[in-house]
This record gives C-alpha cells, structure tokens and sequence, in this order.
C-alpha cells in the first residue's frame, strides 16, 4: 500500500476561482488521479480529509491549511486506514516549496533537517511529523511555487501565507502542468516499482544481472533497407 497526501491552502478556499500558490499539492493530487483514473473523492469527517483509493494506492488531501496541520494529525490520518505498522517510506508527503523555483519539482525518499535555517516552517513542519511518526524515512515531494529565487532572506511562517495567497497565472500554470508530467511517471516509477518506463519524459535503463544476456531491443530496419534499395537502382 501507498499513501499520498497533500498539504498546502485550505480546501475551503481552494479550487475556487483562480488557483493559488499554495493550492499546487493539491493540483498535482487531482492531476495524478485523473491520469491514473482513480476513484471519486469521499470526505471523511473523522480525519477531517478526502480519500480517493484505486490499485492499492491511497490519496488523501486534508482539508485543514498545511500551516495548521502537525504531526499528531498526519499520525492519526495513518492510524484511520490502519497504517500505523507499516514502514513509512510508502508514505509521500506533497508540499508547496517557497525555495524552488515553479516548474522545478524533487522527490525526496527521507526527510532531512537543514540546521542552517534554523526555525524556519519547513524544518519546524518536518520535525514535527517525523517527532510523531518515530521515522523520517517517508517521502517528500517538494514542487517549486517561487518566481524569484534570488532573494536569499528565509522567509517568515507569515510571508509565506502571503505568498501561498497569490494568483497562478497563465504562463506558470503552463510550466506547472509540465512539471506534473514529469512528477507523475516519477513517482509512477517510485511507488509502483516497475523495471522499466519509456515515455517521452523520462527513460529508466532496466538493469540486468551480470551473468544474463541482454535482451535486444534492436529495431526493425527491413523497410529502410527496401527505400535504400529502390534509390541505388533508381540511380545506378
């Protein structure tokens, strides 16, 4: 079993009107269930949540903002469908992040502390999480929401509400929707363990024991070879 859950605004605010920076999680969750064809949301008040569940793989998008959420409350998301024993690295938790810049995503198989930034929200988010879930070893997806990364101030629990306020306008809506793309086979990859992808996206080498042959994956030349054919005699 996998579980995906997405953290950011609010969904009484989101997907209303125009969407916001901070709605960008919860954009990709919706991208990745249409694209895997997954089940209807359902609301569940107990965890106070949407649940959407298909091919053993569990979406989850808590309605309460990212800014209230704590490790208690992801515990007891894991505690309701009876995850609690399971390793965590089937866990993938999707955050807007305020120090990548929009269209750039990364997936990370354990979370780290970054001592350097001291108090900042992320570090203060992730240690609560991991204090409660006794593992750091989760996964995290990290998508980009930041138009100017050269400002190099940490920025502060409050401007980065604000931030998580402003508009998504057309053109990084566009560069979004491409990190999607790539996000999703990523993770396609990731939690479904397949040998092998090759899309347009991205190409994953299958690896192959030592001693085993390579399979071929040559490809047919026949037809080029019968037109090279048909000019030399048309030229001879």
């Amino acid at each position: 079993m996998n579980i995906l859950i997405s953290l950011g605004n609010d969904i009484i605010n989101s997907f209303i009107g125009q969407q916001k920076k901070g709605d960008i999680s919860r954009m990709f969750l919706e991208y990745f269930k249409k694209k895997n064809y997954f089940d209807e949301w359902i609301k569940i008040s107990y965890i106070n949540s949407y649940i959407s569940e298909q091919n053993n793989i569990i979406l989850i998008q808590p309605i309460t903002s990212i800014f209230d959420i704590n490790g208690i409350r992801i515990k007891n998301i894991l505690n309701y469908i009876n995850y609690n024993n399971v390793i965590k690295k089937n866990v993938c938790i999707i955050i807007p992040d305020i120090y990548r810049p929009i269209g750039k995503y990364k997936i990370k198989t354990y979370v780290k502390i970054h001592e350097k930034l001291g108090s900042d929200f992320y570090n203060i988010l992730h240690a609560n999480i991991i204090n409660h879930l006794k593992d750091y070893n989760y996964m995290n997806l990290c998508f980009g929401i930041h138009n100017n990364i050269q400002n190099k101030d940490i920025p502060t629990n409050k401007s980065i509400q604000t931030y998580f306020k402003e508009n998504i306008n057309e053109q990084e809506n566009k560069i979004i929707h491409k990190a999607f793309q790539l996000a999703n086979e990523h993770l396609h990859k990731l939690i479904l363990n397949t040998n092998m992808i090759t899309t347009n996206f991205i190409h994953h080498k299958q690896k192959y024991p030592a001693m085993e042959p390579r399979k071929n994956f040559r490809k047919d030349t026949s037809k080029r070879r019968y037109i090279l054919d048909v000019y030399k005699h048309m030229y001879k």
